[in-house]
Parts: structure tokens; C-alpha cells; sequence
């Protein structure tokens, strides 16, 4: 008689985990099914997208191609300026204002200026006597460390002849020791390399205390004189502009018959500058604003203001364009 043995139970973890894969199946077919949505959404996303951007580069090329008109429009604005001021130069009947017509007192004045600003250029500029306050303080402080280590070697070499190997004090001295003797060989070293730029920047230092000593009369005076030439020449210009003077040709080739409205007090300060810049140097020329250039070898500050003058005349003429 055959023995019949009883079936096995269902594995039931097996079983939930079939069901789970069913339901993320079945959740991936939904997905899957529903991308041709998505896609379009995103399709019609990206036409909005690109619509904007045309919008956008349009109105950027429209803005350009304005401003291009408009920068033509200056231009012949200008041309016909100079035309007109060329005609009216060719009336014998308009007065051309003299802005290099100074007088005695303001050619003194600009001398007088000159004369402290070459004696202020003379002495040393605050970034250069601030390295050489740095050598010499480098050197102070590497001689202030070195006379620290040399006291600590000297308190505890009293201390180790004083106590006994063993004792606590006579280790934590020795240790002490040794650590100030390579101080001192350090800083001994150190003095060496830094002692001979010290010693140039501090007689460096002390000739220019000397000199400014010797100048300080000539500098005090050459300021006053400045403030006082800078003072009538803006009262010049601002009368001959004011009054609807016919400007001269070397000034009006640079900065224009009148300043830009919205920056008048630049204006005002190149311009007054210029007009100091021709009284200083006895600049006549009737057409270029500063002369001839300066050469080299010449007035170290004299070629520093013409190419500050240069560049003072080339921002304004930027920010007068569109």
C-alpha cells in the first residue's frame, strides 16, 4: 500500500515578493505610458522657451542698431558744431576769449607752484619711506629677540650651576637653555642679513628728514600757490564758458566749447588743470592743447601731468559718447 505524504505549505515570503514585483511592474507600465505626456509637455516648455530668447535677441538687436543711430547722430551733431565754430572763427567780428592771457600774479603763482611740487617730489613718497621704516624696524625686532635669548641664557646657566642634575628646576633650565642658545644663533644671523638694509634705509630715512626740513618753507608755499592759481583759473574758465565765449581752437579740440551736463565738475577740473598745465610750461601753441610732448630726460613731472592730461582727456571723451 503506497504512502501518500502530506504537500508542503506555499512559501508565503516568495509569494509577497512575486505580488511586489507585479505591482512595480504593473507601476513602470503606468510610467512607461504616460513619458508621450510628459514629453510633450516638456516640448511645448522648451517652444516657449526658445519664443522668449527670439523676443529677447530681437530687442537686443534693436537696442543696438538704436544706439548705433544714435552715436551717428553725435557724430554729425559734432561735425556740424565744428562747422559752425568754423565759420564763426572766420567772422572778424567775434572775439575769441585769451584763456593764456594771464597775469603777472598768476604766473608768479604758477611758479611758485611748480617749485613746491618739484621740491615735494624730491623726498621720499610715503611707500617708499614706509620700506624703509620696515628694514629698520626688521632689524629693532632682531635685536630685541636676540638680547631675549641672551638674558634666558644667562638666568639659566645661574640656575644650572646652582642645582643638581637631578633636580626638576636644573632639567626644565637646561631644556631652556638649549632652546636659547639656537635663539641666539638664529637671530644672530638674521642681524647679520638685515644690518646693512637697515643701515642704508635709516641714513636714507634721516637725509630725508633733513630735506624736509630744508624744503618745508618752499612746500607750504608752493601748496598755497597752487590752491590759489587753481582757484583763478576755474573762475576763467567758468566766466569765458558762462558768458558764451568763442573758446580757443587747443581748448575746444580736446574738451569741447562747453562741458557735458551730466559731469561739469570733471570738466571744470581738466580744464582747469590744462589751462595750469600751458601757464606753468609757457605753452603757446594755438593749436595743440599741450605743446609738444615731452622727451625724455626732461621734467619727470612734467611728463607725468601731460600723460595724466592725455588720459584725463580720453575718459572724458568716452563718457561724453553714447
Amino acid at each position: 500500500m503506497a504512502v501518500i505524504k502530506p504537500r508542503s505549505a506555499p512559501d508565503t515570503e516568495l509569494h509577497h515578493a512575486v505580488v511586489q514585483l507585479r505591482h512595480d511592474v504593473e507601476d513602470l507600465g503606468d510610467a512607461i505610458s504616460d513619458l508621450p505626456h510628459r514629453f510633450g509637455t516638456l516640448s511645448s516648455s522648451l517652444d516657449e522657451v526658445n519664443n522668449t530668447l527670439q523676443q529677447v535677441e530681437r530687442r537686443s538687436l534693436e537696442a543696438q542698431l538704436a544706439a548705433q543711430d544714435l552715436a551717428a547722430l553725435v557724430k554729425r551733431l559734432n561735425a556740424r558744431v565744428e562747422w559752425l565754430e568754423r565759420n564763426i572763427r572766420l567772422q572778424a567780428e567775434v572775439p575769441e576769449v585769451e584763456l593764456d592771457a594771464l597775469d603777472r600774479r598768476e604766473l608768479e603763482l604758477a611758479l611758485i607752484a611748480e617749485e613746491g611740487h618739484l621740491a615735494k617730489a624730491g623726498l621720499l613718497q610715503p611707500a617708499g619711506r614706509s620700506s624703509l621704516e620696515a628694514a629698520v624696524a626688521a632689524h629693532a625686532a632682531a635685536l630685541r629677540q636676540h638680547a631675549h635669548h641672551r638674558d634666558v641664557v644667562l638666568e639659566t646657566s645661574a640656575v644650572l650651576a646652582d642645582s643638581h642634575r637631578e633636580e626638576p628646576r636644573h632639567v626644565a633650565a637646561a631644556e631652556e637653555f638649549e632652546i636659547a642658545v639656537a635663539g641666539m644663533t638664529e637671530t644672530r644671523t638674521r642681524m647679520h642679513d638685515l644690518a646693512a638694509p637697515a643701515l642704508e634705509a635709516a641714513e636714507l630715512l634721516a637725509a630725508d628728514e633733513e630735506n624736509q626740513v630744508a624744503v618745508a618753507d618752499v612746500v607750504t608755499e608752493g601748496e598755497r600757490a597752487w590752491s590759489a592759481l587753481q582757484n583763478r583759473l576755474r573762475v576763467r574758465i567758468a566766466d569765458a564758458v558762462g558768458g558764451g565765449a568763442l573758446l580757443p581752437s587747443w581748448f575746444t579740440s580736446v574738451l569741447g566749447p562747453m562741458p557735458a551736463a551730466q559731469d561739469t565738475r570733471a570738466w571744470m577740473d581738466v580744464a582747469t588743470s590744462l589751462l595750469a598745465y600751458r601757464a606753468t610750461y609757457a605753452v603757446t601753441d594755438p593749436i595743440l592743447a599741450l605743446g609738444l610732448p615731452p622727451v625724455d630726460g626732461e621734467n619727470p613731472r612734467r611728463r607725468a601731468w601731460y600723460h595724466q592730461l592725455r588720459r584725463q582727456f580720453d575718459d572724458l571723451d568716452r563718457a561724453a559718447t553714447p
